[in-house]
């Protein structure tokens, strides 16, 4: 099977040479690197393209934003197998052989996915603490990603998966112009729709220090546009209960983690208004947990 990886860049210099370098090192290597250049002005597309790397096509486009970004680096690729990885995320040199390994063991899925790690600073790293799944190591269908991913932290990334095309049928892209959660649209998308294969091996670096991450920079006021596609799904007669209550479960784990954000952006009233939705009783220590922690730094504020 061949492998195009790509890459949405925007504004990332710094990182893009180190991130394209773990893609070079994989042990199952990688056909063709598409790097999406949205429109930066950094020189990060030339600082690639001076590298003459053979594999390598860089797109250029205005800046558009990073799901308008990976749609058109999927669409351009040659390759049926689309692995995704930002522009400051970093690879184990493992990662495709797992990748491959999945697909041979559960042929036909629409995503192929592991887990990953986090890096805060120079010297902190954190696995992610994915709940609700068996202590195995063996690859397995994750029929539960409501409950997984509404359990802990989100269960993989964007530069964890891979994408079958064909399994997909091209039926699924990331939406485009939304503040936050286009990812975690296509992979409940994906989940409701198609297959998701999971290794809970840790092979991706997911780098939460990086410039321009937007979620810190500029936090969502109010409920992300997928959490509201969800909820008016949950809604529908012909869904069964279980997944219901999952679904609401995940939308206010959702819900929660926006009124952090706001939180510690200093908007406490944003904070307080997101914490009553109901669904955050759905997570009630955490609901209570981060009411808390909103009222403590509100009587610091005085």
């Amino acid at each position: 099977m061949k492998f195009t990886v790509v890459i949405p860049l925007y504004n990332k210099s710094r990182h893009i040479i180190e991130t394209v370098n773990t893609v070079l090192a994989q042990q199952y290597p990688a056909d063709e690197i598409i790097v999406v250049d949205d429109g930066s002005s950094d020189g990060g597309a030339e600082l690639l393209e001076a590298q003459n790397i053979a594999s390598l096509v860089v797109i250029r486009q205005k800046n558009a934003g990073v799901s308008a970004a990976r749609n058109v680096g999927i669409a351009a690729a040659r390759h049926n197998f689309v692995a995704l990885l930002d522009a400051d995320d970093l690879w184990s040199p493992l990662f495709l052989a797992e990748i491959a390994r999945s697909i041979s063991e559960k042929p036909g899925a629409g995503l192929y996915a592991t887990s990953y790690q986090m890096m805060d600073g120079d010297d902190h790293y954190s696995d992610a603490v994915v709940r609700g799944l068996s202590s195995s190591s063996d690859i397995r269908l994750m029929n539960n990603y409501f409950s997984v991913a509404a359990s802990g932290d989100l269960p993989f990334i964007t530069s964890s998966v891979c994408m079958n095309r064909r399994a997909l049928g091209g039926k699924f892209v990331f939406p485009e112009r939304e503040p936050m959660g286009e990812d975690q649209d296509l992979w409940s998308q994906i989940a409701l729709f198609s297959t998701i294969v999971y290794s809970p091996r840790v092979l991706v670096m997911y780098v939460r220090c990086a410039d321009n991450r937007a979620c810190v920079n500029a936090p969502p006021k109010e409920e992300c546009p997928f959490s509201m596609r969800l909820y008016k799904y949950a809604q529908g007669p012909e869904i069964d209960a279980e997944l219901r209550d999952d679904i609401l479960k995940y939308c206010g784990s959702h819900l929660i983690s926006i009124a952090k954000l706001n939180i510690y952006s200093g908007d406490l009233s944003r904070a307080r208004a997101i914490l009553q939705d109901a669904r955050c009783w759905r997570k009630p220590f955490h609901k209570v947990w981060w009411s808390l922690i909103r009222w403590i730094y509100l009587v610091r504020s005085c």
